[in-house]
């Protein structure tokens, strides 16, 4: 798929999205990403060295692993396909898009990109963004996502929430879009012992 293709496709479903209000501002896309090249990230994603994080003293917990997307040369990217995605999302069309979906002004943030990637058994236990956090978009990159593999992330109406208000799935090619707020938790459960690992892409803007 060409980059205007994966433009066009990733800015015509920013478009056609609505903003969910309850509990607090956010969306999913279920196919932001064209298949194909969600396939082609997905697959060589192995291609990053990733950096183990884990937390368990701290009110917020979790244990997962990252590495910085932005910045890395494009050369060294394990794929084209990973280029020609960060040259759209810091790109002026991607910016503008996010901001008449969220309603939240970005012209002047600074964006961050990075890779995720949660195995079994890890997790993000439930939590609000840092205030610096004003928009997140998650792009999700599990190639063999099932019900019942875990690794959704958890739409809560507060703290100590029993049942998430929405569980999102962490399909291949899908997407999620979060406004931070003093109300916006959220986690990410544990993958299953046999569910493949949640992968994905994390776009963030700051104030």
């Amino acid at each position: 798929m060409s980059t205007t293709s994966v433009h066009d496709h990733l800015i015509d479903t920013l478009r056609a999205a609505t903003l969910a209000a309850d509990p607090w501002p956010h969306a999913y896309l279920p196919a932001a990403l064209p298949e194909d090249l969600a396939l082609r990230l997905s697959r060589s994603f192995d291609g990053f060295a990733m950096q183990s994080c884990e937390e368990t003293t701290r009110e917020k917990t979790y244990r997962f692993r990252t590495t910085r997307l932005d910045g890395a040369d494009a050369d060294s990217l394990p794929d084209a396909g990973w280029a020609a995605l960060v040259d759209l999302l810091t790109g002026p069309t991607y910016r503008d898009m996010i901001a008449e979906l969220t309603g939240v002004a970005l012209a002047d943030c600074e964006l961050t990109l990075s890779v995720w990637e949660y195995q079994t058994g890890d997790w993000l236990a439930a939590h609000v963004d840092k205030p610096a956090k004003l928009v997140t978009q998650i792009f999700y990159l599990t190639e063999t996502w099932h019900d019942g593999d875990g690794g959704r992330l958890l739409i809560l109406d507060s703290a100590d929430a029993v049942t998430p208000a929405r569980a999102l799935p962490p399909a291949l090619g899908s997407s999620s879009v979060l406004v931070r707020s003093d109300r916006s938790w959220h986690a990410v459960e544990a993958p299953g012992p046999n569910s493949a690992c949640r992968r994905s892409i994390t776009a963030t803007f700051w104030r």
